[in-house]
Protein backbone atom coordinates (compact mmCIF):
# COMPACT_ATOMS: atom_id res chain seq x y z
CA UNK A 1 0.00 0.00 0.00
CA UNK A 2 1.28 3.00 -0.79
CA UNK A 3 1.10 6.56 0.77
CA UNK A 4 0.53 9.69 -1.19
CA UNK A 5 1.70 12.02 1.88
CA UNK A 6 5.09 11.94 3.01
CA UNK A 7 4.92 11.11 6.78
CA UNK A 8 5.73 13.03 8.29
CA UNK A 9 4.97 15.69 5.67
CA UNK A 10 7.31 18.53 4.79
CA UNK A 11 6.84 21.71 6.62
CA UNK A 12 4.88 24.55 4.75
CA UNK A 13 5.14 28.35 4.98
CA UNK A 14 1.76 30.33 4.45
CA UNK A 15 2.30 30.45 0.51
CA UNK A 16 2.32 26.19 0.35
CA UNK A 17 6.22 25.89 -0.66
CA UNK A 18 8.20 24.09 1.74
CA UNK A 19 10.40 26.45 4.10
CA UNK A 20 13.93 27.12 2.75
CA UNK A 21 14.84 27.80 7.03
CA UNK A 22 12.71 25.69 9.45
CA UNK A 23 15.18 27.03 12.59
CA UNK A 24 13.71 30.52 11.59
CA UNK A 25 10.43 29.43 11.27
CA UNK A 26 10.31 27.44 14.37
CA UNK A 27 11.69 30.89 16.64
CA UNK A 28 8.91 32.71 14.64
CA UNK A 29 6.24 30.18 15.70
CA UNK A 30 7.73 30.34 19.78
CA UNK A 31 7.60 34.21 19.69
CA UNK A 32 3.75 34.47 18.27
CA UNK A 33 3.26 31.57 21.30
CA UNK A 34 5.05 33.79 23.94
CA UNK A 35 3.26 37.07 22.81
CA UNK A 36 -0.11 35.45 22.79
CA UNK A 37 0.67 33.55 26.17
CA UNK A 38 1.96 36.25 28.70
CA UNK A 39 1.01 39.26 26.40
CA UNK A 40 4.75 40.15 25.69
CA UNK A 41 5.81 42.07 23.05
CA UNK A 42 8.45 39.64 21.18
CA UNK A 43 11.85 40.17 20.87
CA UNK A 44 13.67 42.11 18.03
CA UNK A 45 15.62 39.69 15.47
CA UNK A 46 18.69 41.20 15.80
CA UNK A 47 18.97 39.75 19.53
CA UNK A 48 18.69 36.44 17.90
CA UNK A 49 22.24 36.08 16.85
CA UNK A 50 24.80 32.97 16.42
CA UNK A 51 27.73 35.17 18.32
CA UNK A 52 27.32 38.03 21.05
CA UNK A 53 30.69 39.91 22.08
CA UNK A 54 30.56 40.40 25.52
CA UNK A 55 30.45 43.79 27.28
CA UNK A 56 33.64 43.66 28.92
CA UNK A 57 35.94 43.23 25.17
CA UNK A 58 37.35 46.53 24.92
CA UNK A 59 38.18 48.72 21.67
CA UNK A 60 41.23 47.60 21.79
CA UNK A 61 40.97 43.96 21.66
CA UNK A 62 38.17 43.94 19.31
CA UNK A 63 40.37 45.32 16.92
CA UNK A 64 43.41 43.25 17.47
CA UNK A 65 40.47 40.14 17.19
CA UNK A 66 38.90 41.65 14.26
CA UNK A 67 42.36 42.00 12.89
CA UNK A 68 43.04 37.94 13.41
CA UNK A 69 39.81 36.94 11.84
CA UNK A 70 40.30 39.18 8.84
CA UNK A 71 44.40 37.37 8.74
CA UNK A 72 42.58 34.33 8.60
CA UNK A 73 39.82 34.91 6.01
CA UNK A 74 42.80 36.25 3.76
CA UNK A 75 44.84 33.53 4.39
CA UNK A 76 41.80 30.34 3.22
CA UNK A 77 40.44 33.28 0.29
CA UNK A 78 44.60 33.02 -0.94
CA UNK A 79 44.30 29.26 -0.45
CA UNK A 80 41.15 28.73 -2.03
CA UNK A 81 41.94 31.08 -4.78
CA UNK A 82 45.25 29.13 -5.33
CA UNK A 83 43.21 25.72 -6.19
CA UNK A 84 41.04 27.53 -9.42
CA UNK A 85 41.54 28.93 -12.45
CA UNK A 86 39.74 31.60 -15.16
CA UNK A 87 37.01 33.60 -13.79
CA UNK A 88 36.52 31.70 -10.61
CA UNK A 89 40.13 32.49 -9.87
CA UNK A 90 39.80 36.13 -10.80
CA UNK A 91 36.69 36.28 -8.27
CA UNK A 92 38.53 34.83 -5.03
CA UNK A 93 41.56 36.75 -5.19
CA UNK A 94 39.26 39.51 -5.52
CA UNK A 95 37.71 38.56 -2.03
CA UNK A 96 41.63 38.27 -1.14
CA UNK A 97 42.38 41.68 -1.67
CA UNK A 98 39.43 43.59 0.03
CA UNK A 99 40.48 41.20 2.83
CA UNK A 100 43.48 42.24 3.07
CA UNK A 101 42.71 46.53 2.58
CA UNK A 102 40.36 45.67 5.42
CA UNK A 103 43.09 44.69 7.56
CA UNK A 104 45.56 47.10 6.37
CA UNK A 105 42.55 49.50 7.60
CA UNK A 106 42.28 47.41 11.21
CA UNK A 107 46.17 47.56 11.56
CA UNK A 108 45.94 51.23 10.85
CA UNK A 109 43.24 51.63 13.40
CA UNK A 110 45.15 49.75 15.98
CA UNK A 111 48.03 52.02 15.20
CA UNK A 112 46.43 54.93 16.04
CA UNK A 113 45.20 53.90 19.39
CA UNK A 114 49.13 52.96 19.99
CA UNK A 115 49.71 56.52 19.13
CA UNK A 116 47.43 58.10 21.90
CA UNK A 117 48.21 55.89 24.34
CA UNK A 118 51.87 56.74 23.85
Amino acid sequence: MRKSVPDPPPETSTKGNPTDDPPRDRSALYRAIDFYLTGEQPSAPDELRFYNVSEDVSFEDAQLYLADLLRCASVTAYQCGDQLKGAERAMVFSVWHLLEIAKAMVDRSIDCLGMKQG
